[in-house]
């Protein structure tokens, strides 16, 4: 295992996620009969303005949503299996306990939005800017996160187990209780997030090649057993 305490990270930024929304958007009243009225009941949305709906439980599996922006919305429950998003921006959303299993997000962006319990099983996230949210207890098993940033985000009791990272940059996330088996974090600057009681190997193998800063790399070597002196 190569942990790199405090050393300089070279890894590549993320892209940007820029999710390009035009400027003028149709505003809808709420999702679910926004797509019966407008989209004749074919999931296929784009350039719309969403506030406000609460449609918690409600199934949007295999749901295409592009250049839009949604906003203050409750889809806690919902079942977004399979859905496509690209060119999204959500803010103040609560998506707790909903059904992601297969999604694809695309130059997407989330500003203050709750994941709580969310299945994102074989997700993939690319272009994906997350800030001021919570991913606690989610499951992102498998999934694919390649251009992806967070901050100040709470990934606390999230399951991460083998999934696959690239250009990936964290930012006061906070990783308690969150499980990373087999999932390599080669290349990741962990010295602005909070760890503890992360799940790993018994190797650690999954933390050779990150970067962590002095305090965290002695909560690790202790952790393996060896006996760090003040």
């Amino acid at each position: 295992m190569s942990v790199n305490p405090a050393a300089p990270h070279a890894a590549r930024r993320p892209a940007s996620a820029s999710p390009a929304i035009p400027g003028e958007l149709a505003c809808a009243d709420g999702l679910a009969a926004w797509i019966e009225r407008e989209c004749c009941g074919d999931p296929v949305v784009a350039h719309v303005l969403l506030e406000g709906d609460d449609a918690s439980g409600t199934d949007f599996s295999l749901l295409e949503m592009a250049e839009s922006r949604v906003r203050d919305c409750r889809f806690a429950g919902c079942d977004f299996s399979r859905a496509l998003f690209s060119d999204v921006a959500f803010s103040g959303c609560d998506f707790s306990n909903a059904d992601f299993s297969e999604a694809n997000f695309t130059r997407c962006t989330f500003s203050s939005c709750k994941f709580t319990g969310a299945n994102l099983f074989e997700a993939v996230l690319r272009r994906v800017e997350a800030g001021d949210s919570t991913f606690a207890y989610a499951s992102l098993a498998k999934a694919r996160l390649e251009d992806f940033a967070a901050r100040a985000t709470d990934c606390s009791h999230a399951d991460i187990a083998e999934a696959r990272l690239k250009r990936v940059a964290f930012d006061d996330v906070r990783f308690a209780g969150t499980s990373f088996f087999r999932t390599s974090l080669a290349g990741v600057d962990l010295t602005a997030c909070q760890l503890a009681d992360i799940v790993l190997s018994d190797a650690m193998g999954e933390l050779s090649g990150c970067t962590m800063d002095l305090y965290q790399a002695a909560g690790i070597a202790r952790r393996l057993g060896v006996v760090v002196k003040d």
